[in-house]
């Protein structure tokens, strides 16, 4: 059975490069199916808690110009469909009016896999909690594209930021439908000094794929996100697989330290499931 892929676009500058990354994990996993989510915002989502009601003029307003963003997102997806049908991709374009994280929550669980943008620093709360409910309400696993450049064949390389948790496991199980393709694997573990050294994953093996371990020094000198990214570029990968941490349930969410710091910086596509 195919699975099915999610890509939600919300910059119109930034949505080509979600809509790549898109159609590469479809190659990677094997599957043709896209569905491609734009949201508009409903006007009323717009009203501050200090206004009382909606007026028709700011109503077309914000819907002329949600219209306007909607329509230049249409037009990337226009522009990359021929080449993403040609590599046997088969997308399909979905516009409708609705709180972003709501949507995403919604069209989500029923995808296997969802693309989104990184937050990037001057994103507003709507990427944010679109980005929160993919990875905390969804129960799928979630590809994070840089907001700044087109990804490259990412897979090729992987590094796998590995914990031995719930979270790190399940990233790593909804990775092995294309990571035994991947040329090189390197398992980043970071270890402090009076603790025993990690190893190499048992599923890892159990599943036929060959990697190879790098322990990283935990010192608290710095950010470790700042540490994983450093030696996953040092190593050359492509990608990073991960699992994503919060510290509360609800939806005014409290990341944990690495999962935060990656989704603030990281330049290269993470792979990422709660």
């Amino acid at each position: 059975m195919p699975a099915v892929i999610l890509a939600v676009i919300e910059q119109p500058k930034a949505a080509p490069f979600v809509l790549a990354g898109a159609a590469r994990l479809a190659s990677l996993a094997g599957t043709g199916r896209i569905n491609v989510l734009a949201t508009r915002v409903p006007p009323m989502a717009t009203i501050m808690v200090t206004e009382e009601v909606l007026t028709p003029q700011r109503e077309r307003q914000v819907r002329a110009r949600e219209q306007e963003r909607t329509a230049a997102l249409r037009a990337a997806y226009d522009a990359w469909t021929p080449a993403a049908r040609a590599a046997g991709v088969q997308p399909e374009w979905h516009d409708i009016e609705a709180v972003a994280a709501e949507a995403v929550a919604q069209w989500g669980r029923r995808a296997d896999y969802l693309v989104l943008k990184r937050p990037a620093r001057d994103d507003g709360e709507v990427e944010r909690q679109a980005m929160h409910a993919a990875l905390f309400a969804t129960d799928r696993p979630v590809l994070a594209v840089p907001p700044e450049t087109m990804p490259a064949l990412f897979g090729r390389h992987v590094a796998i930021a590995w914990r031995d948790d719930d979270r790190a496991i399940r990233a790593v199980l909804a990775a092995l439908r294309w990571l035994g393709h991947a040329e090189r694997i390197h398992v980043l573990a970071g270890a402090r000094a009076s603790a025993p050294p990690p190893r190499l994953p048992e599923l890892l093996a159990e599943h036929g794929v060959a990697a190879e371990l790098v322990v990283l020094s935990v010192t608290g000198l710095q950010a470790f996100g700042k540490t994983l990214l450093e030696t996953a570029h040092g190593l050359g990968a492509d990608m990073l697989v991960m699992g994503a941490f919060a510290h509360h349930p609800l939806r005014s969410l409290l990341l944990g330290g690495v999962t935060r710091y990656m989704l603030s910086h990281a330049d290269l596509p993470l792979f990422m499931r709660h």
